[in-house]
């Protein structure tokens, strides 16, 4: 497994790998310190920086080793330390111009290419998945915005944390300075014939200006399934090595002990082994878990929601499905999108799906979680909140998640609430961005109906007809565009198209429609039947053929 982490100076690349191979015990190729392990010595020995001849037999004969120490990783040029040294201002200046020589480059990249051949390797720098590991298994694009990567450097130079910025006091004049050196090396680095600072056509882009060392790991993480795997097999060693340790005393004797609740906080890996039938668990241990290991008590639960809701909704709208066999006859993991009039939407989708068989999950908006009640059931039926107008990468990592286990994913791309049948609402984007990484498609659904259940101002709610329509999946390989930000960009506006189109057929095909009251009050068995019974029993006969 090879991860290649590209990115301008301050994006926090190193951070970034070494916490990442740490995690996820990868070897760590901190390439850009190789280049400043150069042109320290080539500074140690006094060689002008425009004679190429003399620094190119310095990358030719250069030893470099890495360590660790009590304070994290430490860089050797020819057996000295140079661990402070390759981050010194004069370094940063002139590390550019020395990387820049296309015999310094070789001299490395053969260097960096024998430390992967070695074993699973997380490498950062400038061409890491263009030129040095252009198979990489994850492609990384690291950014962030200039006045962030000045800010980090300085704190960096004063001790502090450069991942985060805030422990430490800065000058304003010397981070002005280095952020004038940062765009000049941009420049530089971005305009150099050899190896140009440019992300690789399938990298995926992470800006991590507002964004803290964990989330952009888990973004990464959420990338590839063999990185969450490996994540996941780690987070059981550890635990099991934790409770091993929790079990022995001094005497030699087993202990059988109650964990403590700080060690019942979740994680992707191992929530879903940790979940108790009553108690102990937080709601993020049920947004961070599979479906199908959710606890007894919350799958009882989520059936009988499920079971009430869907009978009195039946009952009442009469709701029903078209095209049924393109949304629960296929099974594969996806995102689903939708019209949003109301907030039956999610509850006959939901219902629908549930009584087939097929685990989904629904992103909603964090503002719910301020009622604790309200809360405490989402997470039991599987919802996973976000909060709107962020990028969300906590939510991000979730959703990833859950699709790579199987489940689908039931997103309202408008966002809010749109209470009419013509008019399309503001498309909010992360659905696409959701299906790239997880490399599945995008399925339209709409409903129709919905707004007619009751007028404005009234409380009552009428038994109107409401319809609904799936229709055709679409693929990535459908689009165009080629670039990853184009494809997204794409994405999100042909598969919102098709829901409005898929609403405005049925508008047509059911012209007033919702002023017919529901005949199914008079039958109140024949929706049991449609909604239970006919799917229950339809699923061994397909098996049995």
């Amino acid at each position: 497994m090879i991860v290649a982490i590209d990115g301008p100076a301050g994006s926090g690349k190193s951070t970034v790998a070494r916490a990442l191979s740490d995690r996820l015990d990868l070897i760590f190729l901190d390439t850009g310190a190789m280049y400043r392990s150069v042109t320290v010595e080539c500074l140690r020995q006094g060689i002008d920086m425009t004679d190429t001849e003399k620094i190119i037999q310095v990358a030719r004969s250069i030893s470099i080793s890495f360590g660790n120490s009590a304070n994290g990783q430490t860089v050797y040029a020819n057996g000295s330390n140079v661990t402070t040294e390759i981050r010194t201002p004069e370094v940063d200046r002139n590390v550019s111009a020395v990387a820049a020589i296309p015999e310094v480059r070789e001299a490395m990249v053969t260097l960096q290419r024998r430390a992967g051949e070695n074993g699973d390797v997380v490498a950062e720098g400038r061409d890491i998945g263009t030129v040095v590991f252009p198979e990489a298994d994850v492609k990384v694009f690291l950014t962030a915005d200039p006045a962030a990567r000045a800010h980090r450097r300085a704190v960096q130079r004063q001790g502090g944390d450069a991942a985060t910025g805030n422990d430490a006091k800065v000058d304003a004049k010397s981070e002005e300075k280095i952020l004038e050196d940062i765009k000049a090396r941009d420049k530089a680095d971005s305009e150099r014939k050899a190896a140009p600072l440019r992300a690789a056509e399938d990298a995926h882009h992470i800006d991590s200006s507002a964004l803290s060392v964990e989330e952009v790991i888990a973004a990464i993480i959420a990338l590839h399934p063999g990185l969450g795997k490996r994540d996941a097999r780690n987070h059981r060693s550890s635990h099991q090595g934790n409770e091993s340790e929790g079990n022995s005393s001094d005497d030699g004797k087993s202990h059988t002990e109650e964990p403590k609740r700080s060690e019942k906080k979740s994680s992707i890996a191992a929530a879903s082994k940790r979940l108790r039938s009553f108690g102990g668990n937080s709601f993020d241990d049920y947004y961070d878990t599979a479906l199908a290991d959710f606890p007894a008590p919350a799958k009882f639960f989520k059936w009988l929601a499920v079971s009430v809701l869907g009978l009195i909704t039946k009952i009442w709208f009469r709701w029903r499905w078209d095209n049924d066999q393109l949304f629960v006859g296929d099974k594969t993991p996806r995102v689903l999108i939708m019209n949003h009039p109301t907030f039956l939407d999610p509850i006959v989708t939901v219902v629908h799906l549930f009584v087939h068989g097929i685990p989904v999950r629904t992103i909603y908006k964090s503002e719910f979680n301020k009622f604790k009640p309200l809360q405490w059931a989402l997470s039991r039926l599987g919802g996973i909140p976000v909060d709107r107008g962020t990028a969300d990468m906590k939510a991000i990592r979730r959703a990833t998640t859950a699709l790579s286990r199987g489940e689908m994913l039931l997103i309202y791309p408008e966002g809010t609430r749109v209470r009419s049948n013509t008019e399309r609402g503001e498309t909010h984007g992360g659905f696409a961005l959701i299906a790239q990484l997880a490399k599945v498609d995008v399925q339209p659904l709409a409903i129709i109906g919905a707004l007619d259940i009751k007028k404005k101002g009234s409380p009552l709610v009428k038994p109107v007809k409401v319809y609904l329509r799936a229709g055709q999946k679409v693929s990535f390989s459908d689009l165009t565009s080629t670039k990853r930000k184009d494809q997204a960009k794409e994405m999100e506006e042909m598969a919102m198209e098709r829901v409005y189109e898929l609403r405005d057929a049925m508008l047509k095909e059911h012209p007033g429609w919702s002023s017919r009251p529901s005949k199914m009050l008079m039958l109140p068995c024949a929706p049991l039947v449609h909604l239970y019974i006919t799917p229950a029993l339809s699923r061994p006969l397909k098996t049995r053929a």
